[in-house]
This record gives C-alpha cells, structure tokens and sequence, in this order.
C-alpha cells in the first residue's frame, strides 16, 4: 500500500483530513479530535488503516485506541473498508445512520448489487470487504460527541449523509455532493436524482461556514472555505445536474438512444475522462432520462 509520509491536514480549526490511497485518487478519512475523538469514514481496506491511518494518527500524537467515535457517510467500499480492521484494533464505538445498517453489517453484498444493474460496465467487487455490527443507530438529527449532527442527504446513495458540525459549522460531505465527478467517474453519479435535487436544496438553506467533501470533485474540489464558497460550490453542482438534463437532451434528439452511448457522449461533451468502467455514468444519466428537468436550484 502506497501511503509516503501519511499525515493528517488541518481544513479548519479542529478538523483534519487524511487523503488516503484509493484507486488513483483519494478518500478522505476526517479526525475531529477532542474530549472525544472522532473519525469520520475509515478508507478503502485493513491495508489502508495499517499502512496510513494508523501512522497518521500516531503524527498526530494518538493511539487507535484513543479513538472514541467511528462514523461513516455510506456504505461504499471506499469509505467504509476499513471499518472492520478498526474494530480489531480500537475501542471505538461504531455510529451509523439506521439506513445505513444492512449495508453495514454486509458491504461485500451491497457492492455486488450495485454493480448488478449494469455488469458489463461494471469492475470485478473488491476482493475483501468485511462487515461490522453498529453500536448506535442513528436517524436524522442525532448527535455524536456532543458537536457533530446527522444530515441526511440521499441521492448518490440512499443511506448518503452528512456531518455537520456545530462547534464551527462545517459540514462534512462525503460523496454527498458530486460537483462533475472525480478523474475516475467521467461525470458525477447518483442513483435518485430528485432525491439529489432535493438535497442539494436542503443544504442551501443551511448555515454552512465550510465544506469539507469526500475526494477532489471536478470543478469544485474537496473543500470550501467561507460561506461564499460554499454557496458556489453548491451552486456548481446544481448547475452541473441542470446542464447533463441540457446536454442529454441534446444528445437523444440528436438520434443517439442507448444509454451508454448517452453517457460517452455527456462525458466527452462535459470535458469528463472515460473511465475504465462506465457503471456509475450510466446510474446518472438513466436517472435523467428517467426524471427530467424541473427547475433549476440555485443558492443566493
């Protein structure tokens, strides 16, 4: 596992990132220390908590058992990977949303349904992915270490969530906001876009001083700093899901009908990179062809 000098960053006061290997990108892995030490999201596998989290925290003056709080966005296998070796080495007590819970206990299966829809575009499952049993089950609103409330956010997933923390109002987002995607995705991905739309306003009407995201999206990147920001950050990426209804439309009427041809074609049109596997742009654009274009959401 490569992970040269893994530290951790400090985003705003108190809230630190550790970019920790994924694939030719970066899953960030959030430690809110305090009375109460909280990591937010775990990488993508034991290797990554071995080799990265566990010499980032030590920089950090920490022990794995010095952590109190596990939480995690989603289920994905990036973000929760190495929730179980945590549990083998730390005290730590595991904190998920109730939607979360399934996928939680048994992430290997939910990949391999995620990739089902789409399996010719879709990459082989990761080879090791273990599930853990939840010690507090959350809902909308909960609190964790006395600062830190969950926001539910679907629409990349349905179990998606954010953290926002009220000591500096910074909301931790993790996929929740897909701004264009990352280098690997060729476009931003959701599987229930009027669940994103409705998010996305959600988050508009919060007081959010920061952002803090869950790998660097394209245009927008992987924080905002300040509410200006933040609002332009959100904005981006409502203006990126009304520009793929523009675009999509332009693509059918111009003749093309099937769906992973659609979803090159928007890739190449939005200056994305195709990706190896095109599974996650076709989740996007058959919500699109599906759903339509309401009106546009932006954040004054």
């Amino acid at each position: 596992m490569e992970c040269a000098m893994p530290r951790f960053e400090e985003v705003v006061s108190g809230i630190k990132i550790l970019h920790s290997p994924f694939g030719g990108l970066w899953s960030g892995i959030v430690l809110i220390p305090g009375t109460e030490n909280v990591l937010i999201d775990s990488g993508a596998n034991a290797e990554v908590v071995d080799d990265c989290l566990v010499p980032a925290l030590r920089g950090e003056g920490l022990e794995p058992a010095d952590i109190h709080w596990l939480l995690c966005t989603h289920c994905h296998g990036d973000h929760i990977g190495g929730h179980f070796r945590l549990r083998e080495i730390t005290s730590a007590r595991i904190a998920a949303y109730r939607g979360s819970l399934d996928k939680l206990r048994d992430p290997l299966k939910y990949s391999k349904l995620i990739r089902s829809r789409f399996p010719e575009f879709s990459p082989p499952p990761p080879p090791v992915l273990r599930g853990v049993e939840p010690d507090l089950v959350l809902d909308e609103g909960d609190r964790v270490a006395n600062r830190l409330r969950l926001v539910y956010t679907p629409g990349h997933d349905d179990d998606t969530v954010c953290w926002y923390d009220e000591t500096t109002k910074s909301l931790i987002s993790g996929d929740s906001l897909q701004g264009n995607g990352t280098v690997l995705q060729g476009i931003g991905f959701y599987q229930n876009l009027p669940a994103y739309r409705a998010s996305l306003g959600r988050l508009g009407d919060m007081d959010i001083a920061n952002l803090i995201a869950g790998h660097p999206y394209l245009p927008v990147g992987a924080t905002a700093i300040g509410r200006e920001d933040v609002r332009a950050y959100l904005n981006e990426c409502s203006r990126l899901v009304d520009l793929y209804d523009k675009l999509i439309a332009e693509i059918r009427y111009s003749g093309e009908h099937e769906p992973a041809s659609i979803a090159r074609e928007l890739i190449q049109r939005v200056n994305g990179q195709q990706p190896a596997f095109l599974f996650l742009a076709l989740y996007t654009v058959t919500e699109h062809l599906k759903t339509g274009n309401p009106c546009a959401t932006s954040f004054k």
